[in-house]
């Protein structure tokens, strides 16, 4: 479920259960244009997205009190080590936008999606798949 509505104008991005395991997930995501996460902007997200009362509130009415992960999404950059030990005492796991798409794409075995994002990721792929077979670049020319 996306974009769940709590008390006071806070919203949740995202509340999943893996069908397979009944692993149960609360992720948030969070993008920077000119600037990278640290320490500091990290507690202060930990703290705005996952330890608000409201926010906790509200998926005690999903998830009771069963354990789930905390995910946060981040935009591009560098993996951190460092960040992302900082983040699971913090009792959260980063997770990083382009890692997650290449797994993604990885996986990606058929064509044709109707979904907008798969659809744009697969012919991601099929530019990657081009490239590297006839090497150089591939370019589209705007219309």
């Amino acid at each position: 479920m996306t974009n769940i509505r709590c008390r006071g104008q806070k919203e949740i991005d995202l509340l999943a259960i893996n069908p397979r395991t009944e692993e149960k997930f609360h992720v948030e995501s969070s993008v920077w244009i000119n600037r990278r996460l640290n320490s500091s902007s990290l507690a202060k997200l930990v703290d705005k997205k996952f330890n608000d009362l409201r926010v906790k509130e509200k998926i005690g009415e999903f998830f009771g009190k069963s354990d789930y992960k905390k995910w946060l999404v981040v935009s591009p950059q560098d993996v951190n080590p460092q960040l992302d030990k900082y983040a699971g005492n913090l009792g959260i796991e980063i997770q990083y936008i382009e890692v997650m798409v290449r797994m993604i794409m990885r996986k990606m075995c058929r064509y044709g999606s109707r979904d907008h994002v798969l659809r744009t990721l697969e012919i991601v792929k099929l530019k990657e798949k081009w490239q590297s077979k006839h090497g150089g670049q591939l370019t589209f020319e705007k219309p």
